[in-house]
């Protein structure tokens, strides 16, 4: 528990005042999240729309991810149905349901005045714009990573049986191995604390722990049988990422990158707060109580490890996410008074409140930003908006429908969209009627979902037309796809102005009559053959 010493953060409250105050900051929180998710006019960012692709073809496994997002969109869209403010709304509940959970474990590990800062500095974290506005598989993974971390914890207090908090443990463990791989490093974790804790090793003989880690394994079961019917195609996809490249960027580039990002998502004083508890928990692990033990187990290591990592590699920002909630407890905890054995300076508790603004500052500016760049003519500017590619999807798809309807066989015309996956996810979301949309991938290779669903052909679509949506001024249609149908022809372009800084640009043509569905060139061939557009650029 964290002592009464009256420089600390919020000393002169008592547990009651304390408590109020962290339920009303969680409230404030939850409000701002759902308002804004419901209010905000921005579109699905492309793996939120390819990620709802998966939920209307539901099944054990997918091409980079297990199942348990596409399983959440199609339980949330057949809820709310399939509306950009029903996944919104999704994202913002499942946030709302980390924070409380955070809340109760620093309560639980050390005392009311922990869990209001906890709280605060969850708030306080300008990640949780994006995790809590955007239903990715990280909004899921950190929901049931924080369940985990409690139910262990709640369990190493309990009686030796502990049952309920074992049951609890299996389904976070579950339902995280459902949304993202790195849940399977949690398990891991829980044995090297239990190794390492001369007061908890003991729960190493448990039956009951290693029962709960078998059965929460049988979630495995799904996406591994899935992976054995496709070639162990994720496996790949994923050992592809950690392997990871440089882009031949200069020694060090990649290390200061992540750095830098790191503290622009957490904010740049309590970045300092976790890396500072981290290492020193590190440094002084023998010397720490078991409370600061357990949260730096979970999260100094990991955090240490991909900020190495960064040294050969370009590291995504949210890859340490679930790492950063034990250690946001392990500040919160030393901010409140625990935690002496790290052998901080006392008086860096003083930048508790500059931390705290300037973090809520970062917030509201994230929470602003996008809105004020549409209210003075900027959205979508290169330079300003980091949002732009949220903006001007359903544009394009209202200036796409009547083309929809100019088809000489409505019924017999399906959608093709070259390049990108997200150019099909987000033409499959916002066209009129939310149609089934094919991709074309150039290459003879397996490099997204839709090369695992069946093409036109094999959906028994031989001598249909084809609406095809090519994307950007530059892109050409190679002549082995325009070879697959009897005629190919320009219909037109689209041509969305978003803002007087961005445009969304396609070219339109007619497939008429598709014959077979084109192989890819193989992917190290240099194609001999020169593109050909059907049409010359616009």
């Amino acid at each position: 528990m964290a002592d009464t010493d009256h420089s600390l953060p919020f000393s002169r409250l008592d547990e009651a005042r304390l408590d109020r105050l962290a339920w009303r900051w969680l409230v404030i929180g939850a409000a701002v999240r759902l308002l804004y998710a419901a209010i905000n006019p921005m579109n699905l960012a492309g793996d939120e729309a390819y990620y709802w692709e998966w939920s209307r073809h539901l099944d054990w496994g997918y091409f980079s991810k297990p199942p348990g997002i596409a399983w959440l969109m199609a339980l949330a869209t057949w809820i709310g149905g399939d509306h950009t403010v029903t996944i919104r709304l999704t994202s913002a509940l499942l946030g709302v349901g980390s924070l409380i959970l955070l809340r109760t474990l620093a309560r639980n590990l050390f005392g009311a005045r922990a869990a209001l800062l906890a709280v605060l500095l969850a708030l306080a974290t300008p990640a949780n714009v994006l995790l809590n506005f955007m239903l990715t598989i990280d909004a899921p993974l950190v929901l049931c990573w924080t369940a985990a971390l409690w139910c262990f914890w709640r369990w190493l207090q309990a009686d030796e049986k502990g049952g309920r908090w074992l049951a609890g443990l299996t389904l976070g463990l579950a339902g995280g191995y459902l949304a993202k791989q790195m849940m399977l490093v949690f398990p891991l974790l829980a044995i090297v604390y239990l190794v390492s804790s001369k007061t908890h090793r003991a729960r190493l003989k448990s039956p009951g722990f290693w029962l709960a880690i078998a059965i929460s394994l049988v979630a495995l079961v799904p996406p591994l049988w899935w992976n054995a019917q496709h070639d162990w195609v994720t496996f790949h996809h994923t050992g592809g990422q950690i392997a990871g490249d440089t882009d031949d960027k200069p020694f060090g580039y990649t290390f200061v990158e992540f750095l830098l990002t790191q503290a622009g998502v957490l904010s740049p004083v309590i970045w300092f707060f976790v890396m500072a508890t981290a290492l020193a928990g590190l440094a002084r692990f023998k010397r720490l109580a078991e409370p600061e033990r357990f949260l730096v187990i979970f999260s100094a290591p990991a955090i240490v490890v991909m900020s190495l990592m960064a040294l050969r590699q370009t590291m995504l920002p949210n890859w340490a996410a679930v790492y950063y909630i034990a250690a946001i407890l392990l500040v919160a905890g030393w901010l409140a008074g625990a935690g002496r054995g790290l052998g901080l300076p006392h008086g860096w508790r003083k930048a508790t409140r500059p931390a705290l603004a300037i973090g809520l500052l970062m917030v509201a500016v994230g929470y602003l930003w996008s809105p004020a760049l549409r209210v003075f003519g900027h959205a979508g500017d290169p330079r300003l908006d980091p949002m732009r590619r949220l903006i001007g999807h359903e544009a394009v798809a209202e200036a796409a429908a009547p083309m929809l309807q100019q088809v000489p066989r409505p019924d017999q015309t399906f959608v093709i969209a070259l390049d990108h996956r997200y150019n099909a996810s987000h033409l499959a979301f916002y066209l009129p009627g939310q149609p089934r949309v094919y991709r074309w991938e150039r290459y003879d290779h397996v490099a997204s979902q839709y090369e695992l669903w069946p093409n036109p052909i094999e959906d028994g679509k031989a001598g249909w037309d084809a609406i095809v949506f090519v994307p950007g001024h530059d892109k050409t249609v190679t002549r082995r796809f325009q070879g697959a149908f009897e005629t190919f022809e320009a219909m037109g372009t689209l041509e969305v102005e978003v803002s007087p800084h961005y445009e969304r640009f396609y070219r339109v043509f007619l497939g008429r009559s598709l014959r077979e569905w084109p192989e890819g060139m193989p992917l190290k061939e240099t194609d001999s053959e020169p593109d050909h557009d059907a049409s010359p650029e616009p």
